[in-house]
Order: structure tokens, then C-alpha cells, then sequence
């Protein structure tokens, strides 16, 4: 249940991310790269929100700016093979149309999720009472 809540939140993130991109572009004139770091952000922190309220509602509240550090250290890390992907897909067409940077930008979200939600899950979500019982084990 855990992981369909994670898509449905990284669904509304993709949705974020794909408006603020297009905004970048087409209303501020940036170049894609610079446009696609700033709806970056601005997704990864929308995701930060709903993780925190819905996929890990259980989990022990941390505060909320240390937490959103964490969270976009994580997705930083993440970012890596996600904008590797984004660029490589752009790098294969000389004048990238719309629907290009559209299908490039889902193929990169894809790459990156599966490190996000793993970092998510065991870092930034990691509930103080299961760390506790873990170094209690050890």
C-alpha cells in the first residue's frame, strides 16, 4: 500500500514538475536544463509534502525543515541517473519538440524514483522508534 501511495504522491509531483518546466521554458525563456533543475525543486518539495503527509503519515514526525533537507538531499542523490536519463533522451534529437521533452522528462522521473523511494522509506521517513529497536538488536 506503502508504494501506491509513493506513485500517487510522485504522480502529483510529475504533474508539478512537468507545469513549472513548461513554465520555465516557454513563459521565462530559460534553456531546458535550467528550467528542468528550478521545476526540480519545486517537484521534489511538492513530493517532500505529500510523503510526509500521506505515504509516512505513521512514521514519528521529525521537524519539518530538517526533514525536508533530508528529503532533498535524497532526491538529490536521486537526480543523479534521473537528469543523466533527461539529458541523454534530449541528446538524441538535435531541436527536442514539446512531447520530446515531455517523454524525456517521464523516462529520467521513472529512473529516479526507484532510489527515491528507497531513500525515502529507510532515511529521510525512518521513524525515531524503528531506529531505537534497531540499535537495540545490534
Amino acid at each position: 500500500m506503502r508504494i501506491a501511495k509513493f506513485a500517487f504522491v510522485g504522480g502529483i509531483g510529475f504533474a508539478a514538475d512537468t507545469i513549472v518546466l513548461f513554465i520555465m521554458i516557454k513563459l521565462f525563456v530559460l534553456p531546458v536544463m535550467a528550467a528542468r533543475a528550478i521545476a526540480f525543486i519545486v517537484a521534489a518539495t511538492v513530493t517532500w509534502f505529500g510523503n510526509r503527509n500521506l505515504t509516512f503519515s505513521d512514521q514519528t514526525k521529525q521537524p519539518k525543515l530538517q526533514q525536508w533537507f533530508k528529503f532533498m538531499g535524497g532526491a538529490l542523490f536521486s537526480a543523479i541517473p534521473n537528469l543523466i536519463v533527461f539529458k541523454l533522451c534530449l541528446l538524441l534529437t538535435e531541436t527536442p519538440s514539446d512531447l520530446w521533452i515531455f517523454v524525456s522528462l517521464a523516462m529520467g522521473v521513472l529512473v529516479g524514483m526507484v532510489s527515491n523511494f528507497l531513500l525515502s522509506k529507510f532515511w529521510v521517513f525512518r521513524s525515531k522508534e524503528v531506529i531505537a529497536n534497531h540499535q537495540r538488536s545490534n
